[in-house]
């Protein structure tokens, strides 16, 4: 082999492990490839979205608020209204009117259409109701007679009126039952009585009832049987 060939074949070998250098290095607008920027990433990283998307709720979040008015970051619900001291104790239910009757003493005897002798000395509403009927001239009878009343369970239940007001014929045409106060399980079992029985007509009486019959003013002073 020549000097010259084995020159050549360094110096190709040279080439190849050195590396492009001079103008190999060059693009065609001449600049070298370590003077190229950095290439720009086209999706931001997670951090860089989490604060952006967290400070564009919180501008689109933002409005005026009223005199009194706090905003909570994060639920977007205004908290509650303070109430002031000025404003005082919140107002009770109102109470019933409490009426005064004037009851017949527990003595009396009141008769019934039969004649029969009646006294209520444990009850002081049924002896001015009696003395009501009494008065009106109605026919009435006192019974401990039960009405069985069924339950939407099928339970068995009792109620009893406590006046059966009879007309010139001896028929019953009302019921009339004396409470103390109205309440959820009277009504409870009146409307099963209604539904049970819808031949009979019915009347509750409360004091305010017995209060405006024993007055004998206004339309609740009127009897309508």
């Amino acid at each position: 082999m020549t000097n010259s060939s084995k020159s050549k074949k360094q110096g190709g070998r040279y080439s190849r492990g050195k590396g492009a250098t001079g103008s190999r290095a060059q693009g065609r607008g001449g600049v070298t490839r370590d003077a190229l920027p950095p290439a720009r990433t086209e999706s931001r990283t997670t951090s860089e979205r989490t604060s952006a998307e967290r400070s564009t709720k919180e501008r689109g979040s933002t409005r005026r608020l009223g005199e009194g008015e706090t905003f909570q970051r994060g639920t977007g619900r205004k908290a509650a209204p303070r109430v002031s001291k000025s404003e005082g104790p919140q107002k009770r239910l109102p109470q019933l009117r409490q009426v005064q009757l004037e009851a017949p003493p527990e003595t009396a005897v009141f008769r019934d259409r039969d004649r029969v002798e009646h006294t209520f000395p444990d009850s002081k509403l049924r002896r001015v109701a009696a003395q009501i009927l009494s008065e009106k001239g109605k026919h009435w009878r006192h019974r401990a007679f039960p009405f069985p009343i069924f339950t939407d369970r099928g339970h068995e239940q009792t109620l009893h009126f406590d006046f059966y007001i009879y007309d010139a014929e001896d028929t019953i045409i009302r019921l009339i039952l004396v409470v103390p106060r109205e309440s959820r399980e009277v009504w409870d079992k009146v409307g099963r009585f209604k539904r049970q029985y819808p031949m009979y007509e019915y009347e509750l009486w409360t004091p305010e009832r017995l209060a405006a019959l024993q007055g004998g003013r206004g339309r609740g002073s009127r009897l309508e049987f």
